[in-house]
Order: structure tokens, then C-alpha cells, then sequence
């Protein structure tokens, strides 16, 4: 046993005098030279301003929610995210860069635009301010107020950006990073139009909308064709519409009566008789509008026999007398040429095909709520294109998804799509003031 112990004594010295010959190993001072160390990114921001003059550029920082504004000289190293070499002037507001700054943390020394991102072009959105969430072509995203949105030169609240708008859209996963208006809309506002209220009015391939007075008419920008129609009458007109600009449209310049339509004047005796004309009561105090062929007309008044006969209408402007009495009836025609719109014997046929634009369905209202906007006073207010009164009023509450422009002289007019829900209460609204004339274009 003594002699084991010795040998283990003994194994253990030599160990230790072995170990404590050796030299402890040394760390590298300086990297091995044939490896190379690539530093990622300081962060990724989406461009907001370029300040060419003074040699800045403002970004978006999505991760801090923030805006950062960088130095850059010609020593910046700007690369598209193919590594291709580009220049400032090639940069564009709302794209996103990977951003490389210098120790100091205010000189850019390289940006290059990121990858992985989702850019939908040509989009639709529909932001929501209460959830902060925008839609885009059906998919959703949180946003900021420190969001890239910008309508030409000049930034804008996401809820300025209305259904007809279309954008270019920047972003990742659940989060928007920029939103940039490329189509954005205008304003018709129609003068001299008085004898097509109660008509149609067509925006060529947009919309057909009721037409009423005080009318203004969100548009997208571009060249529009104009149409109103009421009865017999017609009206065609062009306009080059700008971006958050009005343009004034005069419609009785173009203004000209329907082809093959005519205005027939009616002298019915005794007075107060009802006139029938295919079925539906006409006014008859002022010519009625009807179009060229045969037409059924019933005249009935109390007291006497009713007359139910046909008209041939061949001319603009034909008229008829027709007399009532206890047994007959007589109808004259007031034009002595035979080549003058006739009264023939009673038809069966009825032709009303007038070709007539159907107006869309109207919109629902809350009668027994409103809708107040307090704000910006002075502001003429629309809903959907029809005047409502001048901030701050108040009007018949109405359900849905509307578009409401408010329009002041002298500065920017703005629209705001709003979904109004019908929660059986009154609705409150303010909005930001408005921006002067002048700044929309700077």
C-alpha cells in the first residue's frame, strides 16, 4: 500500500514540473490580415428630405419612430441594392436605405438601398387614424405620424390620401415605412349650370353623381371630361385638373339641347288638369322635354272626361292645345304646316327609351342625428361633392363611407375619406387648418 502511495506521489510531482515549463498562449493583437470584417448597418431609414444646397438628408427611423438628418459630401458612397454606383440626384423621397454613418454619428459615409422590403406601386390605401392602421390593396399596416407621406413636394397626414388616389408604397411585414402619392386628385367646381340642377353629371370613366347647387367635385388629376345632362339638355366640357387645385368649369358655354329632342309646350283648358305623358304626370307650366316619335298622353281633371290619345313629336319646339269637355275631348295642334308635329288616333305604343343616366342610389341618412364640424372655421364644408355649409355648422347626420373636402379662399383644399358609422349619436369633427394657396405648390 506504502508503495502505491509512493508511486502516485510521484506521477503528480512530474506533472506539475512539466506543466509549469510550458508558456501560456499569447492573444492575436491584431486581426489575421486575409479575413475581412464587413460592419452592418447603423440603421435603415426611409428618405423624407434631401437638402441639396446644404449637403443633408432627413430620414425615417421605423425602428425609434423618429427623424434622423445626416451629412453627405461627394465622399459618400450612394449604392443602388445591386451595389451599382449612384449619385444624389437618382435618389428618390420615400425609398429606403441601409445607412452607414461615420464615428462623429452625423456624416453619411455609405447608404445603399435595402432589400427584403415590400413596394407595391400603383396602390390604393385607406388609412385609419383611430387604429393607426393603413390599408393597402387589402393588406394592413401600423404607421406613425413620422411616416414618409408626401404629395409632390409637400408632407401630408396619411388621412389626406383618398380612395382615387393612387401611391407607391414602401414598407415590411405589419409596419409602413413611406407613403408617396403618385395620381392624386383635384376639384371641378361647375358655374352657370343652373338649368341642370336635378340632373346627372358624368366624370368620363370615374362617376355619375346627382347634380345640385353649390356643387364641387373631387376628381383625379389629369385632363377630365365633364358631362351634365338634364332632360333635353346637354353639356360637354374639358379641364386640366392639378393636384389640390380648383378648376372652374363654365357648363352653359357648351351647353345645346339633345339631339332629336324636343321642348313641347302644352295649353290644356280648363286649368288645374293633370297631363300624363307615357304613363308618368308632367309639369306642364314650362315646355317639357321629350324626344322625337310617339307618345302616349292622358289628361284628367275632375269633373270632366278624361282624353287619352297620341302626339307625334317631330320638331324642337311644338305645341298642343287641348281642351276638355263634359263628352269629348278635342286636341289642336297649333302648327298649320303638315310638315309639323301631328296629333294621330289613339296608340297602344309607348316610346321611352330616352336614353336617360340612371343616378346612382342615394345615401343613407341618420335624420335624427347630425354631424358637426367645428373646424377650420370659415371653411365651406362638402360631403361627397355637395355643400353643406361653413365651418363650423351642423347637418343631417348621413352613414357610410364619404369623402369630405373643405375649401376656403386662399388656401389648400383638402378632402378626408371618413367612414361615419351608425351608432345612433351625433358625430363630431375637426381638422388641422389649412395650409395657404401658396404652400401647396412649394
Amino acid at each position: 500500500m506504502k508503495n502505491i502511495l509512493k508511486t502516485l506521489l510521484f506521477i503528480l510531482v512530474t506533472v506539475m514540473l512539466v506543466s509549469c515549463g510550458k508558456e501560456k498562449p499569447k492573444a492575436t493583437v491584431t486581426p489575421n490580415s486575409e479575413v475581412t470584417y464587413d460592419k452592418g448597418a447603423d440603421l435603415t431609414g426611409a428618405v423624407k428630405k434631401i437638402d441639396k444646397s446644404g449637403g443633408m438628408v432627413t430620414f425615417y427611423n421605423p425602428v425609434l419612430d423618429s427623424e434622423e438628418t445626416f451629412i453627405y459630401n461627394s465622399a459618400t458612397s450612394i449604392q443602388s441594392k445591386y451595389g451599382e454606383e449612384m449619385v444624389m440626384d437618382q435618389v428618390e423621397p420615400g425609398e429606403v436605405y441601409d445607412l452607414y454613418v461615420d464615428d462623429v454619428g452625423s456624416g453619411l459615409v455609405k447608404m445603399k438601398q435595402a432589400e427584403g422590403l415590400i413596394e407595391e406601386t400603383d396602390a390604393t390605401v385607406f388609412p385609419d387614424s383611430d387604429s393607426m392602421l393603413m390599408s393597402v390593396d387589402g393588406v394592413n399596416y401600423s404607421y406613425s405620424q413620422n411616416m414618409v407621406a408626401l404629395s409632390g413636394d409637400r408632407s401630408i397626414d396619411p388621412m389626406e390620401i383618398t380612395a382615387m388616389d393612387r401611391v407607391t408604397f414602401r414598407g415590411v411585414k405589419g409596419k409602413a415605412y413611406s407613403v408617396i402619392v403618385t395620381r392624386g386628385h383635384g376639384y371641378v367646381e361647375p358655374v352657370e349650370y343652373g338649368d341642370f340642377v336635378g340632373g346627372t353629371l358624368t366624370i368620363e370613366g370615374e362617376a355619375i353623381l346627382p347634380i345640385t347647387e353649390g356643387m364641387l367635385v373631387m376628381v383625379p388629376e389629369g385632363k377630365q371630361t365633364i358631362f351634365m345632362k338634364n332632360g333635353d339638355l346637354q353639356s360637354k366640357a374639358d379641364t386640366q385638373v392639378e393636384r389640390s387645385k380648383v378648376s372652374k368649369l363654365n357648363m352653359k358655354e357648351t351647353m345645346s339641347q339633345v339631339p332629336n329632342t324636343a321642348r313641347v309646350s302644352f295649353h290644356i283648358y280648363p286649368e288645374g288638369a293633370e297631363l300624363y305623358v307615357n304613363g308618368t304626370m308632367v309639369d306642364y307650366t314650362k315646355p317639357v322635354p321629350m324626344y322625337y316619335g310617339t307618345h302616349v298622353i292622358k289628361v284628367v281633371l275632375e269633373g270632366y272626361n278624361d282624353y287619352q290619345g297620341t302626339i307625334s313629336v317631330k320638331d324642337p319646339e311644338p305645341s298642343f292645345r287641348i281642351d276638355l269637355a263634359e263628352e269629348v275631348a278635342s286636341v289642336e295642334d297649333t302648327k298649320t304646316d303638315e310638315t309639323q308635329s301631328q296629333t294621330e288616333t289613339p296608340s297602344s305604343t309607348v316610346n321611352d327609351d330616352d336614353g336617360t343616366i340612371q343616378t346612382p342610389s342615394s345615401v343613407d341618412y341618420d335624420v335624427d342625428h347630425t354631424i358637426t364640424v367645428s373646424s377650420p372655421e370659415g371653411a365651406s364644408v362638402y360631403i361627397n361633392g355637395t355643400y353643406k355649409g361653413v365651418a363650423p355648422c351642423k347637418f343631417t347626420k348621413c352613414i357610410g363611407q364619404i369623402t369630405l373636402t373643405l375649401q376656403k379662399e386662399g388656401y389648400q383644399t383638402k378632402s378626408y375619406s371618413l367612414d361615419i358609422i351608425d351608432d345612433s349619436q351625433d358625430t363630431s369633427l375637426s381638422f388641422p387648418d389649412l395650409g395657404t394657396a401658396e404652400s401647396a405648390t412649394n
